[in-house]
């Protein structure tokens, strides 16, 4: 969050803002069950009484806390998706800005690895229709589903009238399938560049990618 919008928030939500970042930070160094609410609060600078005035469990926490980012994250792919993009040489040739989006998410999430075991932890939860969470996993799987079968389309505009195709939206639900699945791999195996690498080979499989991306 820049210091612009910061300065906007009311003292109540930059205290929940820094029981986010705090929380972020702390499950990613040590993980989740190794950290508690008072651990947060004690980082914070906070009672732990506080933090339950915000929060009334550290379940309610996460869940809040990966929306939150999720919020976030529509917010920087909207601008990312809203710059002038050219098919270059960093995202192998790639013309459609959502496929372009997912590679560079996909890259950003390699170097937050304590951030997918918490994402996949709260997912899996929330596949429950009664988690708080639910509605909101529901809309974002449907949303990036639509968002990437459109990228899909665009490119495929682009190949050979003979090239052999997939359906976009059978295309986009492999993509994500592969990538959460993936990503829930690299839990168990350091080399997390691994995730890229193999959306990379499935891109060049449908013909879209012809190189792999310049280092």
């Amino acid at each position: 969050m820049t210091t612009a919008a910061s300065d906007k928030l009311t003292k109540g939500q930059r205290t929940r803002q820094r029981i986010f970042d705090a929380a972020f930070r702390l499950f990613g160094e040590r993980g989740y069950q190794a950290v508690s609410l008072r651990d947060i609060a004690a980082e914070v600078g906070i009672t732990h009484v506080t933090v339950l005035h915000y929060f009334s469990s550290k379940d309610e926490l996460l869940a809040e806390l990966m929306v939150h980012r999720d919020e976030i994250e529509r917010e920087a792919a909207a601008a990312f998706l809203a710059t002038d993009h050219e098919a270059d040489a960093e995202y192998g040739g790639l013309h459609a800005p959502a496929l372009r989006w997912m590679v560079h998410r996909l890259q950003v999430n390699a170097r937050e690895q304590g951030a997918v075991p918490l994402f996949l932890k709260i997912s899996t939860e929330a596949s429950d229709p009664a988690h708080p969470a639910h509605e909101h996993f529901v809309a974002r799987y449907r949303t990036l589903v639509e968002l990437l079968a459109h990228g899909f389309e665009e490119e495929f505009s682009y190949l050979p009238a003979d090239a052999v195709r997939v359906d976009a939206r059978v295309a986009a639900e492999h993509l994500i399938a592969i990538a959460d699945g993936l990503q829930i791999q690299s839990i168990y195996n350091a080399d997390t560049n691994l995730i890229v690498d193999d959306v990379w080979q499935y891109l060049r499989l449908l013909g879209v990618v012809s190189a792999p991306p310049a280092p």
